[in-house]
């Protein structure tokens, strides 16, 4: 009796832990990993929406990956390899779901929230390095997207695809709308991004300054087209291939250099234009005015047209850098479609019709303002004054804190 008592003893020693382990339990924690870089406004937005969710329940906890540490490069550059997604900031993976970029709180954040709840009703849930390990057919890389069981043909859902627009934050369900109004609104709300909006408004005051209508036409008109292409070429062959955050260290501090360099020669010109308005007569002055106005009525040259494009691709590599997920939301909703090639090239025009609205007001108003303005001499040398202080500091701004000009 003694020895069944004794080997009933030990079974129930061995096996009680496993069982024990392999239950649910509310005092695990939910773990979110996250890929952030400390320049990065929406890896900032993202961890003061965890600072404000810690305040209320304490039943997840955040494992963070810096990218820019060797490590957390490395890691970084397996996981979205592996499951192709765009090299944006920030990736959030929870409840074995990835979730690119972060918009709000009321968007992103109660998206978090829900998958933060579903988690704690498994027994278990993969790592993001357990998750990486599955066959592919059976990972899920977006929260968004409908899943099949098997290969036969399914029903699949309208999903829901909740963005804010800019200006009045009101938050839209873009699911409800068709696949043209959705490709048009999702551009538009794209295009309203402040990184690439401050490099254009750098370009266009730079462009002002010289007085020339019809050098604002060519070189802006260029600077569009480019952008437009570029843009164009990311949704089809480069969203997935090219690495955002590693360019973005390069041409950010370029486009900086570039812009404080431009500040400092308008302040320079500012500074040396009192001088000589005191010093030259008026034969001077018109000399150097016509010397002006020639070299603004100058041809484009193909390394200025070279210099326009690589503006244009800086603009573009800006804003992926700090991905919010709207470009990569709009593929996956084609993806699911299930559409041909010409139907996606047409929705991929679309999005970009959207996407280059705002880039267009900018373009019409500086071309409207300098029409009506006539560019007088006392206006011109105000103008240097302001546009080399504006780009001087947007150009310190990029070399410094880019994340400033992310809100």
């Amino acid at each position: 009796m003694k020895k069944f008592f004794a080997l009933g003893l030990l079974l129930f020693t061995i096996f009680t832990p496993l069982a024990v382990l392999a239950q649910p339990t509310d005092s695990a924690p939910v773990v979110i990993e996250v890929f952030e870089r400390d320049d990065c406004g929406h890896c900032i937005d993202f961890f003061a929406f965890i600072e404000d969710l810690e305040k209320v329940r304490d039943d997840f906890v955040v494992v963070n990956y810096d990218v820019y540490t060797e490590e957390g490069k490395a890691f970084f550059n397996e996981a979205t390899e592996e499951l192709r997604l765009v090299k944006g900031t920030p990736i959030i993976y929870v409840n074995e779901q990835i979730i690119q970029g972060f918009q709000t709180a009321e968007t992103t954040g109660a998206v978090i929230i829900a998958e933060i709840d579903k988690a704690k009703e498994k027994e278990s849930v993969l790592s993001l390095t357990e998750y990486l390990s599955l066959p592919a057919e059976e990972r899920v890389v977006s929260v968004s997207e409908a899943v099949c069981d098997d290969n036969t043909a399914c029903t699949v859902e309208t999903p829901s695809y909740i963005v804010t627009l800019p200006f009045i934050g009101k938050t839209i369900d873009v699911g409800k709308y068709s696949l043209p109004a959705m490709s048009y609104i999702l551009g538009l709300i794209d295009g309203f991004n402040p990184c690439a909006m401050w490099v254009l408004v750098m370009f266009v005051t730079a462009l002002a300054l010289s007085g020339s209508r019809r050098r604002m036409w060519e070189m802006v008109g260029l600077f569009l087209i480019a952008e437009a292409v570029m843009y164009y070429l990311i949704l089809n062959v480069w969203l997935y291939a090219w690495d955002f955050i590693g360019l973005d260290h390069i041409v950010t501090p370029l486009i900086g250099i570039l812009a404080a360099g431009a500040g400092i020669y308008f302040l320079h010109q500012y500074f040396e234009g009192e001088e000589a308005c005191k010093i030259g007569g008026s034969g001077t002055k018109k000399s150097i005015s016509n010397r002006i106005q020639k070299f603004a009525q100058k041809p484009l040259t193909i390394v200025t047209a070279l210099g326009i494009i690589g503006i244009a691709f800086s603009v573009n590599i800006f804003e992926f850098a700090c991905s919010i997920g709207i470009p990569q939301t709009f593929t996956k909703i084609l993806d699911i479609n299930q559409l041909n090639w010409a139907s996606k090239q047409l929705y991929n025009a679309i999005y970009i019709f959207g996407y280059m609205f705002d880039d267009f007001v900018v373009f019409g108003i500086a071309l409207y303002g300098l029409d009506k303005l006539h560019i007088t001499s006392k206006y011109s040398h105000l103008s240097h004054l302001i546009g080399g202080i504006l780009m001087a500091l947007l150009g310190l701004i990029m070399l410094v804190n880019p994340a400033l000009l992310v809100f």
